[in-house]
């Protein structure tokens, strides 16, 4: 009928509306499917919440909010669009890395007095959860020797990872069926291990000179299939498990901002800090 009368009297068609595609802001919380994901710690088991950085890396956080007045101002976390950044917004309540308040990955020179309250609290659970058999007893961080690193290097498929503790603390995130979580060693007495190597990854000390060498883990010289389990963090049991890279606790190296963990000699030997980092 509309057609016919626009022929007739010469009424113009009317234009349906275009649909415009669905466009994502690049603050918006729909564009990190991970924002605000409520998950298990794979060492306590106690619930974290994942958020993404401005940097993109994921921080797991503390799911309560707490008063600021007792935080000290190097451990407020605010929430913006879904990111988190490490400051405070102002108000009265802030949030904490799950990290200081982990009963079993804290570190005693870390340590909060104010925080030892809600850590117990942390820490009460955890054992109910390994009594009920929920979660797999994992070995406390235990000190490490002066000549190996607490947070080494890593090279695995061509990539430079920070790791988030030693070698040997370094847990499985798969779950066992009924979410009941591996936490058995990626580092395996019966499998294939890395190389320590001396690779030129730091940073430039004047103009004109290449980098100093660097202490890394190298990885790469293992088959295919060790060095996708080492990357998607798994224990040999669960080589097989899909991966889901958004749990690793990998931190992307950069010689800038982890200065501190960049050694000019290898494990076996006394080790210093790079010098003019």
């Amino acid at each position: 009928m509309r057609s016919h009368l626009t022929r007739l009297h010469g009424i113009p068609p009317t234009a349906r509306p275009r649909r415009r595609p669905l466009r994502t802001t690049a603050t918006s919380p729909g564009r990190f499917p991970t924002a605000g994901r409520t998950r298990r710690c794979y060492a306590c088991g106690n619930p974290i919440e994942l958020f993404p950085r401005a940097d993109h890396r994921l921080i797991a956080l503390h799911p309560a909010e707490l008063a600021t007045a007792v935080i000290p101002e190097d451990c407020r976390w605010h929430l913006s669009a879904g990111i988190a950044h490490p400051s405070g917004d102002g108000s009265p309540w802030c949030r904490i890395s799950h990290r200081l308040v982990c009963p079993r990955r804290t570190d005693s020179s870390q340590s909060r007095t104010h925080l030892d309250a809600l850590r117990l609290r942390l820490a009460l659970r955890t054992r109910r959860l390994i009594d009920t058999g929920l979660l797999s007893p994992a070995p406390h961080c235990s000190e490490q020797p002066s000549t190996t690193p607490a947070r080494p290097v890593v090279r695995v498929l061509l990539n430079l990872y920070l790791a988030s503790t030693s070698l040997d603390n370094i847990c499985c995130i798969a779950q066992r069926p009924h979410r009941r979580l591996c936490g058995k060693r990626v580092l395996d007495d019966g499998f294939p291990a890395g190389t320590w190597r001396l690779l030129p990854v730091g940073t430039q000390h004047s103009r004109g000179q290449s980098p100093l060498p660097m202490a890394v883990y190298d990885l790469d010289g293992l088959d295919p299939a060790q060095r996708l389990r080492w990357r998607a963090q798994h224990c040999p049991d669960h080589a097989a498990t899909p991966v889901d890279l958004d749990q690793t606790e990998w931190q992307v190296f950069d010689p800038f901002l982890h200065a501190d963990h960049m050694y000019t000699q290898l494990p076996h030997t006394p080790r210093r800090p790079c010098q003019g980092t």
